[in-house]
């Protein structure tokens, strides 16, 4: 046997060993897939009080201005009404909440791992007490007092249509009146990619940020299975 047989018989075992071992890999990922789809139908109920669960949320950044200083604050209680509005849920104490209800405007800024720092760095300290007009370049849009973040893959400059007061918060509903998007965020079909933005996510009984998982399912699509 010749040397170029001799390596082509081990070239040809190590590219076989390769396969197995990458079969073996991807049967164990969808094991551990399988594991963690648990049924819940059996497992005792505990009553814990009048916790809102549903997190985790998107973190995002809402930017506007008081004194006609722009000023940053990090919120994650925020959520769609419909396909153009959206509800922010602001505590009372927010100095940012002056400058949305003077102006009747602000941006909303979807945050991602590397903008991670500097937005917990807003969301922990008070415009009151300290400027955070440099802690973001920015760029504005139409609307005037809403700058938006340039790092942010997704910028939002809204108007405030309504404020619904609670006793501890200020909730506003804001109508989108345009949205920035990176284009390399962009699919073919210029909808927004989401496994490229990884958005990062908030969960408050932890006080935890998350990074967005992978795609599980077809909304609209999979209940079509669904049999009685």
């Amino acid at each position: 046997m010749n040397i170029q047989k001799t390596l082509n018989i081990i070239l040809s075992l190590a590219l076989v060993l390769l396969l197995v071992k990458m079969n073996t890999s991807s049967d164990t990922l969808v094991q551990e897939a399988d594991q963690e789809v648990i049924d819940y139908s059996d497992i005792p109920k505990k009553n814990i009080g009048n916790h809102s669960p549903l997190y985790p949320t998107p973190t995002t950044v809402v930017g506007t201005k008081v004194n006609d200083k722009i000023n940053w604050i990090a919120i994650a209680h925020i959520g769609n009404i419909g396909f153009d509005c959206l509800l922010l849920s602001m505590h009372k104490s927010h100095h940012s909440n002056q400058g949305i209800k003077k102006n009747q405007t602000l941006s909303v800024n979807m945050v991602t791992e590397s903008m991670m720092i500097p937005a917990d760095y807003v969301g922990m300290n008070s415009g009151k007490d300290v400027d955070k007009s440099e802690v973001f370049e920015y760029f504005e849009g139409t609307l005037q007092n809403a700058p938006m973040i340039k790092a942010s893959p997704i910028a939002m400059e809204c108007e405030v249509i309504d404020i619904y007061d609670t006793e501890h918060h200020d909730n506003f509903v804001v109508k989108i009146i345009n949205t920035y998007v990176s284009e390399t965020i962009l699919d073919e079909r210029e909808r927004i990619d989401f496994n490229k933005v990884k958005p990062l996510l908030f969960e408050m009984p932890g006080r935890s940020y998350y990074k967005v998982g992978k795609r599980v399912g077809n909304a609209w699509k999979d209940g079509e299975k669904f049999k009685n």
